[in-house]
């Protein structure tokens, strides 16, 4: 089978400039194409930036940089957009894939499928990475929410939601949409939890106090700010937990994280720990006691399945999208909503709970990058058989 996936942007260490952009969904397509090429031919089209043909593992990084001089520039990329459905066509017409995943819906996405899949004719869907809700408890994200719309219109079209509370979230905001359409292949990680015995703790002035780890780009969406409230207004909090903050500054944010805890005088108890790679996360994942999740919309966090790896608990909102498949009181604490205080609750509830890590572990183990990959080789084939 041959396999050609498109997305934005993924992450690798090794490949400019997606080595810059550490993220959980950059993470798992990358992961996913790789899995998927050890057993079958896998392409990858990346949109963001023009690439030279080259072989990043078993991934066929597919040729965009026949015209070097075309960029994409934010605001005023539709020369670009024209350009990179031609080399799409191109590409498609070269590497004569038996199937198409798109790994979320934005302008290129769009254009894409509405001028190349309908004339090549050749079955295509489309895996929805992070839903924006149409009442969003936040802002600065209007444009994904558009994107959100324009994706669950399009007809006749088999989505993939990466959790089963993506599916869930979707059918509240569209109750007459066609749920057979949506299909859910739960996230999954290949992350190996090396435990590591360092002095990071005492390093960072922590004590003997618990952490918890606070893992996602900084902003709106991840809600991160909930967290200062929460400690601002509790001196037992402040006393026995730190909150330790890592991730980049997400760029529709509209505070500033270290200026926020600052301006709170909740230095004693937070701490902001910058963007991290993946083996610098094991460093804090092994000082850690528990994750916590704020985030308002998630799809299935990598950073929540990296933590239950290491055997620790996770606190997330009730209703998140990732509630759905974390759902076992062995292994999450629930905020049952959105308030301040519910969190607080939440917060109180994991500290005075005793946790199995181990059976945290065995847990994790559910949620695995080959499980993820061999449901979708499963969904494709069927798609193929549908076709």
């Amino acid at each position: 089978m041959k396999v050609l996936s498109y997305a934005w942007y993924i992450y690798d260490s090794r490949l400019e400039p997606f080595n810059e952009n550490y993220s959980g969904g950059g993470l798992v397509v990358r992961n996913l194409c790789n899995y998927i090429g050890e057993h079958h031919e896998s392409y990858l089209f990346l949109g963001q930036v023009i690439e030279p043909e080259l072989m990043v593992d078993n991934i066929n990084i597919v040729k965009t940089d026949y015209d070097i001089t075309k960029k994409n520039v934010k605001g005023d990329n539709k020369e670009y957009i024209a350009y990179m459905t031609d080399i799409f066509e191109k590409a498609v017409k070269k590497i004569q894939p038996d199937i198409i995943n798109f790994h979320d819906y934005g302008d290129l996405a769009e254009s894409i499928v509405r001028h190349v899949c309908p004339k090549l004719n050749i079955p295509y869907v489309i895996t929805c990475h992070l839903y924006e809700a149409k009442n969003a408890e936040y802002g600065g994200y209007e444009d994904v929410h558009k994107v959100s719309k324009k994706l669950l219109e399009l007809p006749n079209i088999k989505i993939i939601t990466v959790s089963n509370g993506m599916k869930r979230k979707i059918l509240e905001d569209y109750r007459d949409y066609d749920e057979t359409r949506l299909v859910p292949i739960l996230n999954g990680t290949d992350f190996k939890a090396d435990r590591r015995n360092n002095t990071l703790k005492k390093k960072l002035g922590i004590g003997n106090k618990k952490v918890l780890l606070c893992v996602g780009s900084i902003g709106n969406r991840k809600n991160q700010i909930q967290l200062l409230r929460v400690f601002k207004q509790d001196a037992i909090l402040r006393e026995k937990v730190c909150v330790i903050f890592c991730g980049k500054q997400a760029v529709r944010s509209t505070y500033n994280i270290i200026n926020e805890i600052e301006k709170a005088d909740l230095m004693s108890c937070m701490l902001y720990a910058g963007a991290l790679q993946n083996e610098e996360m094991k460093d804090f994942y092994s000082i850690s006691d528990a994750l916590i999740m704020p985030s308002y919309a998630e799809g299935l966090s990598i950073s929540a399945l990296e933590a239950i790896a290491y055997g620790l608990p996770i606190i997330m909102y009730a209703d998140s999208e990732c509630a759905d498949d974390l759902n076992d009181p062995r292994v999450t604490c629930f905020a049952d909503s959105h308030s301040d205080a519910s969190m607080g609750k939440a917060i109180y509830e994991w500290y005075e709970k005793t946790w199995d890590s181990e059976y945290i572990k065995s847990y994790s183990k559910r949620f695995t990058m080959d499980e993820m990959a061999e449901n979708y080789l499963k969904f494709y084939e069927k798609i193929l058989l549908e076709a």
